[in-house]
């Protein structure tokens, strides 16, 4: 019996030893991509070498060199990761034309950030045939602090003029809804209010038009409220744009562009009145604002509804410069 054991452990051993001589070692990514190597200098006080941490709408510099060893480089690939990039980075890839350039390449990167968080830069190089030949293992981190505001999911009510008591007031700054009732008390906050009706054409009978309001808007445009004795804020606004989801989640990624982006519109509306709902605070509008402390931002509506008592109302968010 002990020389039946002593076989199978031999067979055992001599299988384990045929299969280690056999298997190769994996190749490793991290010692693969040698002959390239890239320097990022700090030559100028926007210079980056590693992270930096600045504000939004400052300029940054990437001086970079990429330098290959045993190879021309015929391509410079800079590889942006960060923001709405996530994991999809966003390449811009230059053809090195001056045969002097392809062992050794410098070029600088002068950058306005207009990105709040953190934005990562590489910089890799391609050989004639369009292969990967290394970026150096290195990168460098520029971070935004942040610079505006982000109030996500707030509803508003649609206007109840029996009771009063649903909250159709909104305060920008303090992302709150007021009802009628509550609202001379927080008039000094409220920017604006919301009344509705009916769209008139056949086909849409059962859809709300959501109108909006500046409190400071002479006379008051809805009547079932007495609003004279109140506190009037002079908050101003666009007109509504249409389809502006990815414009408002991907475009309005800091204070900058955001203010960029109002000012670019006709900030003079105090009140609207439109014959369609679509034309309104309707899912996907956006709308951009001033407020009377110089504060720009853009309301996004995300949905238009009921709650569970069939109270009509619209769900929105808002950015806005801080």
């Amino acid at each position: 019996m002990k020389t039946i054991n002593i076989r199978i452990f031999m067979v055992l051993l001599g299988g384990g030893l045929v299969m280690a001589a056999c298997k190769k070692e994996a190749a490793n990514i991290f010692n693969m991509f040698t002959d390239v190597t890239v320097t990022f200098h700090g030559d100028h006080p926007f210079s980056v070498t590693d992270y930096k941490l600045v504000n939004d709408g400052d300029s940054v510099y990437i001086d970079y060199t990429i330098a290959s060893a045993n190879e021309d480089m015929y391509a410079v690939v800079v590889e942006k990761v960060g923001g709405a990039q996530g994991n999809n980075p966003e390449r811009t890839e230059t053809v090195i034309s001056d045969e002097s350039e392809r062992r050794s390449y410098s070029r600088i990167l002068k950058l306005k950030m207009q990105r709040d968080g953190q934005t990562s830069y590489r910089i890799f190089a391609k050989n004639r045939v369009g292969h990967y030949m290394g970026d150096g293992y290195t990168k460098v981190t520029i971070e935004v602090r942040p610079s505006y505001r982000v109030i996500p999911d707030r509803r508003i009510f649609a206007p109840d003029s029996v009771s009063g008591t649903t909250p159709s007031f909104y305060s920008l700054m303090r992302g709150e809804a007021f009802s009628f009732a509550e609202g001379r008390e927080h008039s000094a906050d409220i920017d604006f209010g919301i009344r509705v009706r009916p769209d008139p054409r056949p086909a849409h009978a059962n859809q709300l038009i959501y109108n909006y309001y500046s409190l400071s808007t002479d006379p008051n445009p809805f009547e079932p409220y007495d609003i004279s004795d109140w506190e009037k804020r002079e908050t101003i606004f666009s007109a509504p744009l249409t389809g502006q989801t990815n414009t408002f989640l991907y475009t309005l990624v800091s204070s900058s562009v955001i203010e960029e982006h109002a000012k670019s519109r006709d900030l003079t509306v105090t009140s609207t009145d439109f014959g369609t709902w679509q034309a309104g605070l309707a899912p996907g509008n956006l709308v951009y604002f001033l407020t009377p402390e110089g504060k720009y931002g853009a309301i996004h509506v995300n949905q238009s509804t009921k709650d569970l008592e069939g109270r009509p109302y619209i769900n929105i968010s808002v950015k806005m410069q801080r």
